[in-house]
């Protein structure tokens, strides 16, 4: 195997432990990242919003945080409900790799556990094994019914496939849009599916400008050339990130 260029990586540690980031950022450096390419976040929701600021190439991220854990983090950008490539090469750091987390990481598509206190020589071996290995297709349509369990996922993603009733002024500010001209964030009033008929988002759902990117990349495989959005919003034409 032909080892990765450690001294180009743009790496996110997400964990509530101080000490923790304190411990991989030092082993990082070791390794010969820069230092300003390490980023770091304290929780799911702090690592959401830098996703939305900086590319990174690859995440090594906690389990248990609140209020957004590591799995539920996994789930959001798999979705592709950051700015970063949905099928972003991502680690778990745990004392928890018990069999429920293990299979419900492998649905999500993780590349692997590291076990805490982390060893450098663990975290560099767990880094190349994930930038070696194939990417998942990138379609992040079809993680929404993967539950994590969490409140946070019943919240944010259970609610998705609860019945959706339209309001009326929403209803009359429907509008049948082409993908190039649909704002991200905006709302679906109706099951948006493929042109075999499979449901990838249901009504209710906010389009993200990921999805949007996808939907217009791989044309073919999904068939959709236009949604049905409340509002008409000005065209936005969303970055293509492979």
């Amino acid at each position: 195997m032909i080892s990765v260029d450690l001294a180009r990586l743009r790496i996110l540690i997400v964990d509530d432990q101080t000490l923790v980031r304190t411990l991989i950022s030092q082993s990082l450096l070791s390794m010969g990242i820069r230092q300003e390419h390490v980023f770091q976040a304290a929780d799911g929701t702090a690592a959401m919003r830098l996703l939305d600021l900086r590319m990174v190439d690859i995440i090594l991220c906690d389990v248990q945080m609140q209020p957004m854990n590591g799995m539920d983090l996994l789930k959001e950008l798999r979705c592709g409900h950051t700015a970063n490539a949905s099928n972003l090469p991502f680690v778990f750091l745990s004392g928890h790799a018990d069999r429920a987390n293990v299979v419900l990481a492998s649905q999500l598509h993780a590349d692997g556990f590291v076990v805490k206190p982390p060893k450098p020589a663990d975290v560099e071996k767990a880094i190349q094994n994930a930038l070696q290995r194939i990417r998942p297709e990138v379609d992040p349509f079809s993680y929404y019914s993967i539950a994590t369990g969490t409140e946070y996922d019943k919240k944010v993603f259970g609610r998705l496939f609860e019945k959706y009733t339209p309001a009326e002024e929403e209803e009359a500010q429907e509008q049948c849009l082409p993908l190039e001209k649909i704002k991200p964030g905006s709302t679906l009033t109706r099951d948006l599916r493929s042109k075999s008929g499979h449901l990838l988002l249901p009504r209710g759902a906010e389009i993200s400008a990921n999805q949007l990117a996808v939907l217009q990349n791989h044309s073919e495989r999904y068939g959709v050339s236009q949604i049905f959005v409340i509002d008409g919003p000005e065209a936005v034409t969303p970055v293509a990130r492979h």
